[in-house]
């Protein structure tokens, strides 16, 4: 784990780190971010047939939104 002031380098750091390690980096707020917005879609889902409404069918292409 490497942290910092936001504009010390970081991610300058993780950069140079992955390419010499052949590693994949991981941004935890882009995955709690990501993670977030599907726990708030359940969450919605979950009210709406809670009321009685039919659940809305799940999209073919995800790109399409």
């Amino acid at each position: 784990m490497i942290i910092g002031l936001k504009g010390s380098g970081v991610s300058t750091q993780i950069k140079m780190l992955c390419e010499k390690f052949k590693i994949e980096s991981l941004d935890l707020m882009t995955e709690f971010l990501k993670q977030t917005k599907i726990d708030k879609e359940k969450r919605k889902r979950a009210r709406l047939l809670a009321r009685g409404f039919k659940a809305l069918p799940p999209p073919e292409d995800e790109e399409a939104e």
